[in-house]
């Protein structure tokens, strides 16, 4: 067996690929979200999708990763998943933080403040990430129709008036521990 597997690097991150696409997010939070992005959209927010459903196999990869990368978790000691044939010990602590950094690197998750969940809402397609920005004061329609006048800082995701918004149609700000700035759900994890 440990002859069958293979070292981790940057070339994992396109095995297991996720979703960008809203259309492979699920029932009702599928159309919560398609409704908030509208709304968004309408009212001058550009909205960049980075992902929505991810296979757990991925979120395996892309926690492991940043623990070895960022938190000096043991390589030696991550338990192996099944369907998945990776050796993150390179024989040397300093080659297999490369490698992790790498690999955190090709998942784009090098920047993140907050250390990806080894299960998640994106895992059954009830979490979305996005990127969300505007210039100046907008106006916004929330689920019921009424008007928001959202004038206040930062012109991102982290608005406290636009997360109100959300909620209102059913899409949660994540409000777990640490900082996860993209993440949006059905439950706020």
């Amino acid at each position: 067996m440990e002859n069958d597997l293979e070292l981790s690097g940057a070339k994992w991150s396109k095995k297991f690929p996720g979703s960008t696409d809203t259309k492979d997010l699920s029932g009702n939070f599928r159309l919560a979200i398609n409704d908030f992005i509208c709304a968004m959209q309408e009212a001058g927010i550009k909205v960049k999708i980075n992902a929505t459903l991810r296979p757990q196999k991925r979120s395996y990869l892309m926690h492991y990763s940043y623990r070895i990368a960022k938190n000096g978790y043991d390589p030696k000691k991550v338990p192996s998943m099944q369907g998945i044939n990776i050796k993150w010990d390179h024989g040397t602590k300093e080659e297999s933080v490369k490698a992790a950094r790498d690999m955190t690197s090709a998942l784009d998750i090098q920047t993140l403040q907050t250390r990806p969940a080894l299960r998640s809402q994106h895992n059954t397609g009830l979490a979305i990430d996005m990127n969300l920005t505007w210039e100046k004061t907008i106006e916004i329609e929330d689920a019921s129709g009424n008007v928001v006048k959202i004038n206040t800082l930062p012109r991102t995701g982290m608005n406290k008036q636009l997360i109100a918004v959300a909620a209102t149609y059913g899409v949660k700000k994540y409000n777990g521990p640490g900082r996860d700035f993209p993440h949006w759900s059905n439950n706020g994890r």
